[in-house]
């Protein structure tokens, strides 16, 4: 799955990579030649690639006995590859973890409790962001250092904005709620025109034949939409981490109308034939071609959205704010050691340097993520603001209110179901509720059966 954001979830064969790997898996993909210790770091982004080997030669430097591989697999693939990696005992020694696998990682003792290494590093783990650092972390165990964070924020399309007499300051202040659409649906009115020039609040607006929706919204798993939409409605995916389901609550299931509301009733948003096809084209092309002047997205494909459309045509505001107020999912990643790594001394000192703060100043600095360590979230934004887009608006987002990504065993079942189901309410074939009712009721009982 790369279209090009790579951190939103599929339900693809990847989707069930770790169901059934073992600790019983040994070895490394590590090698010992001429005294030399030879360490792989897989990730799956090709966008940060640069600045990681970047990160990786400063390490070599201060490390010439420890020579590090850099392996880039695609997310599609990268899953798979862990697992078969597991099956063969070819594991990376450190890897790219996301919080949709944790929990399936350490059932099933892949990846290593590092609390005993940090505190007899003595590492002051304050410097990085609390709410990042308590995702990663289960009772006294700790299973990654934060690298990076992402929150969801609008981008926008400038031109697109002045035509229908919009600002971005007013795009940062727009607010919604389920009965009326709020300022966010006059907004998107405003911007959402028909193939006759015609808006959908004016008679003989044609919703069949719409030359530009005001937004564009697609994510597999409810990440860059509904779950930001819920938590501004009040709505709690689960009960506790590593807990129940609780998608079918009225705040939630009301959120999730209100999204269909934005295609089916108010035709502002674009369908999901659009954008929830298996060969639908990602936001940034969308908005490039001038299909949609907004979307909801992830700071990681700030570099597809810069690389779609001019210099100096888009821009980034905040989410609008819901009857609960203003919310972001707030998701992060982190670098995870294999748990039978032949070199877990070597491979500790890696994954100390990578969430240090000088590896994390220097990816940051080149505009790449941003850093899971607060105090050096400046150099992500001056690296932006250099190339024309402020992208502070993600950094007020984290600052706020914010939804952890769900902990949660039972992944691969929700993601399915969620694929399932939503992307028939999202064509209009479904009921919210009857949707949520399906995947409450099937993620729940994964969890019980340890499927």
């Amino acid at each position: 799955m790369l279209k090009p954001t790579t951190r939103r979830l599929a339900a693809t064969a990847a989707c069930a990579a770790l169901v059934g790997l073992t600790a019983a898996c040994g070895g490394s993909s590590s090698a010992k030649a001429g005294g030399t210790v030879t360490l792989t770091y897989m990730t799956w982004q090709d966008s940060e690639k640069a600045a990681y080997q970047a990160s990786l030669n400063e390490f070599e430097k201060a490390h010439p006995n420890i020579k590090v591989n850099l392996e880039l697999v695609a997310w599609a693939q990268y899953w798979t590859k862990l697992q078969t990696g597991a099956a063969s005992r070819n594991m990376p020694d450190v890897f790219w973890d996301h919080l949709a696998y944790l929990p399936q990682l350490a059932k099933e003792g892949i990846i290593t409790d590092l609390s005993s290494k940090i505190k007899a590093a003595n590492l002051d783990t304050s410097i990085y962001s609390p709410k990042l650092l308590a995702q990663w972390q289960s009772g006294s165990v700790t299973y990654g250092l934060p690298k990076d964070w992402d929150t969801i924020a609008t981008i926008y399309n400038k031109s697109m904005l002045a035509k229908a007499g919009l600002t971005a300051d007013q795009m940062n202040h727009l607010t919604w709620d389920p009965s009326t659409g709020g300022t966010f649906v006059a907004a998107l009115q405003k911007l959402t025109v028909d193939v006759n020039g015609k808006h959908p609040n004016q008679a003989g607006f044609d919703s069949k034949h719409v030359k530009t929706y005001g937004i564009a919204l697609e994510a597999p798993n409810g990440q860059q939409d509904w779950w930001d939409f819920g938590l501004e409605n009040g709505c709690q995916l689960q009960d506790k981490a590593y807990g129940k389901w609780t998608v079918n609550t009225p705040a939630c299931v009301q959120a999730i109308q209100f999204e269909q509301d934005l295609r089916d009733k108010w035709h502002v948003a674009a369908p999901g034939s659009m954008t929830n096809t298996p060969n639908a084209a990602d936001l940034p092309t969308i908005l490039s071609k001038g299909d949609a002047a907004t979307t909801f997205d992830g700071d990681w494909d700030l570099t597809a959205f810069q690389s779609a459309m001019p210099a100096g045509s888009w821009g980034v505001s905040a989410l609008p704010s819901g009857p609960a107020g203003t919310g972001t999912v707030f998701n992060g990643l982190s670098d995870a050691i294999y748990a039978h790594t032949k070199h877990p001394a070597e491979a500790w000192e890696l994954e100390q340097w990578l969430a240090s703060a000088a590896s994390e100043k220097l990816v940051a600095d080149s505009g790449t993520v941003w850093p899971g360590i607060p105090t050096l979230n400046s150099g992500f934004a001056t690296a932006w603001k250099a190339k024309g887009v402020d992208v502070t608006a993600f950094q007020t987002g984290s600052e706020g209110n914010t939804m952890g990504y769900p902990l949660t065993t039972s992944n691969t079942t929700f993601n399915n179901v969620v694929l399932q189901d939503f992307n028939q309410v999202w064509l209009g074939q479904m009921t919210p509720q009857a949707a949520a009712d399906d995947v409450n009721t099937k993620s729940n009982a994964a969890i019980t059966s340890g499927n």
